[in-house]
């Protein structure tokens, strides 16, 4: 599939996510948690768009990620949910445990910021910094030139900073 053609079903595939997830979540927390699910599951559709003519629905594999990644996002929300310790490693065995504490509690932190950006910075982050394009693949997706999505970066990462120092 062809950018073009992924840009034609963009808005209405957006819709249908937001209106999925909607009707899948709380009345509350349905508004953030289905915007968050419709970017991220038209980002991981942008990420497969080499192989999307393979599928018969674009639109049903659409659902289904979303379906899926709300599922597991209100998992992740469920209070007292019990963990494997299998995987877990004898203490003699990894690195420090202060520093792996630190190193998650920093990654942590950073989650939670990226996480409250507007959703224009987020998907800018994520399609820079996480996939990788390029600023000029990011303008013409977005319709935007070069130079402004440099500085809606620039400003992007700006904020980034100011909120994880603040904390």
């Amino acid at each position: 599939m062809d950018r073009k053609e992924f840009e034609t079903i963009v808005p209405a595939l957006r819709d249908r996510i937001v209106s999925l997830v909607g009707r899948m979540v709380s009345p509350g927390s349905g508004s953030d948690m289905a915007e968050d699910v419709a970017q991220d599951t038209l980002l991981r559709l942008w990420s497969r768009r080499d192989t999307l003519d393979s599928y018969r629905s674009v639109e049903a594999l659409a659902m289904v990620m979303a379906r899926n990644r709300t599922i597991d996002l209100l998992r992740s929300e469920q209070p007292g949910r019990c963990t494997s310790i299998d995987g877990i490693d004898s203490p003699d065995s990894g690195p420090d445990p202060h520093q792996s504490l630190e190193a998650g509690e920093a990654e942590t932190r950073m989650r939670d910021i990226l996480d409250s950006l507007p959703s224009a910075q987020q998907a800018l982050i994520r399609m820079r910094h996480a996939e990788g394009m390029e600023i000029d693949e990011i303008a013409a997706l977005t319709g935007s030139s070069p130079g402004s999505i440099r500085t809606a970066l620039s400003r992007a990462r700006r904020h980034i900073k100011e909120l994880f120092l603040q904390q």
